[in-house]
């Protein structure tokens, strides 16, 4: 793992992470008990693993700085009270990850989705002004729908249907920018947002829906690898350590306006899928076509310049055939269980 520096701004000491069960909130709180930090993790368990809550229980670090806390963060906060002095007095950020995040499940959890990247930001944004911390919200690369230019830069606006399947997820998302934006704008504070382009690795729920797992379930389960459309649409994918670095030097840093994290390399469908058998060339995995779901995008690339400049020196640096297999390891760990 990285060493993080402060960017000119305000050190982390300790931290809330709402979706702390999640992939990425489980990384996040992960990194806090390596540097001996308290960590109050929050979570409903809705798509959040109960595993990766009790795995992070399990740290060396753990006994002291770890604090579970089971709760719908859509509520009001009331639990935030049973915060003991000495660990609210040394959080300094709070990180709202809270939300379902792949298609399967944001469409099924629609209205959760709307509320958790809006009604829960914004009492994440509440509370943290009461005690002076710092918000960090986890924004998404659907902000910028089907992108009419790629790599998509942040002051691309956005090419999104409002008004469709998934824009439970993206308008959502949208609002919750827009909401620290005026935050900011109107009680001078410095809260911020990342926008978080697809990643993959370890403590990612088996059934989460997103293509990078899905193949590696059916690898592991020697099924053919289920391509929608004919392959050609392109994503790029970060592994969760990049990704954790990058949100640790944002939120360390002065920023207020949205940086893109991820990995700038494009890879289609098609190519991942060779990758995976190239992989595990034992399988003899064999393809299996299917309809492109609705309003799914054709391209998805970050421009990270501004990434690479305001958060100097990070860039993403585990390439995908590594990081998959990293990720397949875990998974065959977990095979019973899933």
């Amino acid at each position: 793992m990285t060493q993080h520096k402060a960017i000119s701004g305000t050190p982390i000491t300790g931290a809330i992470v709402t979706g702390g069960a999640g992939f990425i909130g489980s990384h996040l709180c992960e990194s806090l008990l390596r540097k001996g930090l308290p960590v109050v993790l929050v979570d409903n368990f809705c798509t959040g693993l109960r595993d990766n809550a009790e795995t992070l229980k399990q740290h060396a670090k753990a006994k002291s700085n770890l604090h579970v806390v089971e709760a719908d963060v859509i509520e009001p906060w009331s639990w935030v009270d049973k915060i003991s002095p000495g660990i609210r007095s040394k959080i300094s950020h709070v990180f709202h990850f809270a939300s379902p995040a792949s298609p399967p499940l944001y469409q099924d959890m629609a209205f959760a989705t709307l509320w958790v990247n809006t009604t829960g930001l914004n009492h994440a944004l509440e509370f943290a002004d009461t005690i002076k911390a710092r918000v960090v919200f986890a924004s998404t690369s659907e902000i910028y729908g089907d992108p009419e230019i790629s790599p998509q830069p942040e002051s691309f606006w956005g090419n999104v249907n409002s008004f469709g399947v998934r824009s439970c997820y993206d308008e959502a998302k949208r609002f919750g920018e827009a909401l620290i934006f005026t935050h900011n704008w109107k009680k001078k504070t410095q809260h911020g947002l990342v926008r978080i382009f697809n990643t993959y690795g370890p403590r990612m729920n088996p059934h989460d829906g997103r293509v990078v797992v899905n193949f590696l379930m059916q690898a592991l389960r020697s099924e053919p690898l289920t391509v929608f459309g004919d392959g050609s649409q392109t994503r790029s994918f970060c592994y969760i350590d990049d990704l954790v670095d990058g949100i640790w030097r944002y939120a360390e840093s002065e920023l207020t306006t949205p940086v893109n994290l991820g990995n700038d390399r494009e890879f289609s469908i098609l190519e991942l899928v060779e990758t995976v058998k190239k992989m595990l060339p034992e399988k003899k995995l064999k393809v299996e076509f299917q309809d492109l779901p609705k309003d799914d995008p054709k391209q998805r690339r970050p421009d990270l310049q501004l990434a690479k400049k305001e958060l100097a020196p990070w860039q993403p640096s585990i390439q995908l055939a590594d990081g998959l297999k990293l990720m397949y390891a875990w998974l065959e760990q977990q095979h019973e269980s899933i």
